[in-house]
């Protein structure tokens, strides 16, 4: 496959082809899960960066999101078109790849990284375009900010790019773009199906959300404004704490492969369940899952995983980890979150950006009458299900139905 620097229909989605030769300054992409909007928007930069003239700023809230998404989008299609590796090098540690040819360059950084965003400069020229991914997770504030960056002379067209799912209908994007005319500025909406590379399970899966959960469907399949209601959690709270006082912790593995495998260090104080940190990575093999944990938490630490994955679990207890499945049953999900709902949360805002994330829209089932049921939906929902594995030894042993003597050793 070659690089796009020309318009080569077997690399695009034909629904963003015109959209190459956009120079507005506000350039929108939004719409449903599996559009293949940032895959788009990283070819567009991959063409500029290669034509030279252009510097990127390339950002989300959490700099550690962006080195597991935009940061390795942007790898992988440099290696995907086969681009001779003299054209470009790549520093991982600062998230930064530089143009061998013509000088232009990429960063990649957090807004939760304000020294790096005030005290970078490229080797050549000036930041000409940024890019916000899950441009919903930003305050407006910091949208303002990252504009003001966009300034000095240019001998090509200042862009500022936010690519997202409408999730919430007060989004301030909504007013500040949809609602209210802005000059200079061009949106596209595009769906799943707009996507001629997804894969027959990811569809599968979208299209199934309109059985599970319309306003779901409505949002992630149809990419259509959404007020996500009936949250499970309201309990919990985002913000950074000092993890060494803890002394009671527990791990919680939910296993994936093209959906993220989800690991959560969660500890219990004072009747609290803290989230101090995670692991929330695609396409890992169980294996590589098992070094990542091994490696960030130890091998001590006495962990819950889903227990329809027997084969995995086996595997992480040859590897010498402390292991068992969770209990089975629908009951069980109810339980654990009836648990989860009557204590309070915390999630570290630094260390588990994801978990933030999927706790702020998990919620319950709705029916096509818009019949609440007392199940969550099943998307996005992995470090959710995390959580709840976790926290069943604390839940259990408030039961009297588990002691730590006999972890390993329960019968399920």
């Amino acid at each position: 496959m070659k690089i796009p620097l020309t318009i080569d229909p077997e690399v695009f989605n034909q629904i963003y082809i015109p959209a190459l030769k956009q120079k507005s300054r506000y350039q929108i992409y939004y719409g449903g899960a599996g559009s293949g909007k940032s895959v788009f928007v990283a070819q567009k930069i991959l063409i500029l960066f290669f034509k030279g003239g252009h510097n990127f700023l390339v950002v989300r809230q959490v700099s550690k999101s962006n080195r597991h998404s935009t940061f390795a989008l942007l790898k992988q299609l440099l290696t995907m078109y086969k681009i001779p590796a003299d054209w470009y090098k790549i520093n991982k540690t600062e998230m930064l790849i530089t143009n061998t040819i013509n000088g232009s360059q990429i960063i990649c950084s957090g807004l939760d990284d304000v020294e790096k965003l005030k005290s970078f400069t490229f080797e050549h020229g000036i930041l000409t375009d940024i890019w916000v991914e899950e441009a919903s997770e930003i305050k407006e504030s910091d949208m303002v900010q990252l504009d003001l960056r966009l300034r000095g002379k240019s001998n090509v067209p200042f862009t500022m790019t936010l690519t997202f799912n409408p999730i919430d209908i007060n989004f301030w994007a909504k007013k500040r773009f949809f609602d209210e005319h802005k000059e200079n500025t061009y949106i596209l909406k595009t769906t799943y199906k707009d996507n001629r590379f997804l894969d027959e399970e990811y569809i599968k899966i979208l299209e199934n959300l309109k059985e599970k959960d319309f306003l779901y469907y409505s949002v992630y399949a149809l990419g259509e404004w959404g007020v996500l209601g009936n949250k499970i959690y309201h309990n919990y709270v985002i913000h950074d704490f000092d993890i060494d006082k803890f002394s009671d912790f527990a791990l919680g593995i939910d296993f994936g492969f093209n959906n993220p495998s989800a690991v959560l260090k969660m500890a219990m104080y004072d009747n609290e369940i803290y989230v101090c940190d995670e692991i929330y990575e695609s396409r890992l093999t169980n294996s590589e899952l098992i070094k990542k944990v091994e490696n960030k938490f130890g091998k001590n630490i006495r962990t819950k995983a889903d227990c329809a994955e027997a084969d995995r679990i086996d595997e992480f207890r040859k590897a010498g980890v402390f292991i068992e499945g969770c209990k089975k049953g629908a009951y069980s999900v109810k339980d654990g979150i009836d648990y989860l709902r009557g204590i309070k949360i915390h999630i570290h805002k630094s260390n588990c950006h994801e978990s933030a994330n999927e706790i702020k829209s998990y919620k319950y089932r709705e029916d096509k009458n818009g019949n609440v049921l007392d199940e969550p939906v099943k998307f996005k929902d992995h470090a959710m299900d995390a959580m709840r594995y976790g926290s069943e030894f604390w839940r259990r042993e408030l039961k009297g139905e588990f002691k730590i003597e006999t972890f390993g050793k329960y019968d399920y």
